[in-house]
């Protein structure tokens, strides 16, 4: 199956975070801009189901493979891939334009495509590596069960008119961009105040898979509650969900992430001190709880 460009642009300044890489907000917005192009230059949806991609897309599976520094030119391309269960996904990546090495992968996984004949094996690189391929089990459990697992709200706010498409829908990197804003204080609350760990110590995603649930709107409160789920010495498992105002799912998302040295830019090795107090602070296991689920 061909694949075709579909961007190119660069990291700007005020894209990159307290990292100083590009946030991964702007990592999905620019998966979307892909995504967009990618739908009418691939045939795969007509153009007037191709502007509604907000609507359509019903999950995401993200990689980080490569940061993205400041100035960094991108290229974006996008191909057709078969997932395992024989359904046809959309791949978009984003390349560096100088070496031709893929930053980061976004598996698109649309309510209206059909199957592809020629859609290509995804490739190892965007598939999987801890993050499980479905949704959260936490996302069963009913809002009651759910407070007693051991979720912290990390997240609350209302989405503003800037953050919304022309359906006032909550474009998809306003998702992602409010569970970044929220990941600090669940840091704070599982490492300690900023001024108490390693010096030159932030955090870094290296996967994401969302999904879509219900659309949040412009002028909607919502509440970010979120969880670790395993806890390794490099690695560390979340679990996060995006409440409405009346506590129904608006996302979820699992993603996998690391402590990184900001000095060496390289993944930390979490002291056993450490470690022992995140599983202190870890969801209870899905299977032990008792309660009604729906």
């Amino acid at each position: 199956m061909r694949q075709v460009r579909c961007y190119s642009g660069s990291v700007n300044r005020w894209e990159c975070d307290e990292n100083d890489h590009m946030n991964v907000r702007f990592f999905q917005e620019k998966h979307t801009q892909c995504l967009q192009a990618a739908l009418r230059r691939l045939d795969v949806l007509a153009a007037n189901e191709a502007e509604a991609v907000n609507q359509l897309v019903q999950a995401q599976h993200l990689r980080f493979l490569r940061e993205a520094r400041l100035a960094a030119p991108l290229v974006g391309v996008a191909s057709t891939v078969a997932l395992t269960d024989g359904r046809t996904a959309v791949l978009t990546e984003l390349l560096d334009a100088l070496s031709d090495e893929v930053l980061a992968s976004c598996v698109h996984e649309l309510a209206a495509v059909e199957t592809v004949a020629a859609a290509m094996p995804l490739p190892s690189h965007a598939g999987s590596r801890g993050v499980p391929a479905t949704d959260t089990a936490y996302a069963r459990l009913s809002g009651a069960v759910r407070d007693t697992v051991g979720f912290r709200e990390i997240g609350r706010g209302v989405i503003q008119a800037q953050e919304v498409d022309a359906q006032r829908r909550l474009a998809l990197s306003g998702y992602m961009g409010r569970l970044s804003d929220s990941m600090p204080h669940l840091w704070a609350m599982l490492r300690g105040p900023a001024e108490a760990r390693a010096p030159l110590e932030g955090g870094a995603v290296l996967e994401y898979r969302l999904h879509y649930h219900a659309r949040l709107r412009a002028g909607d409160g919502f509440a970010v509650h979120s969880g670790v789920a395993e806890v390794g010495a490099k690695v560390q498992q979340f679990v996060h969900l995006i409440l409405d105002d009346a506590g129904g799912l608006a996302a979820t998302a699992q993603a996998a992430g690391v402590r990184m040295n900001l000095e060496t830019r390289r993944a930390m090795t979490l002291e056993e001190a450490a470690l022992a107090s995140m599983r202190a602070e870890a969801l209870a296991p899905v299977p032990t709880i008792a309660g009604e689920t729906r």
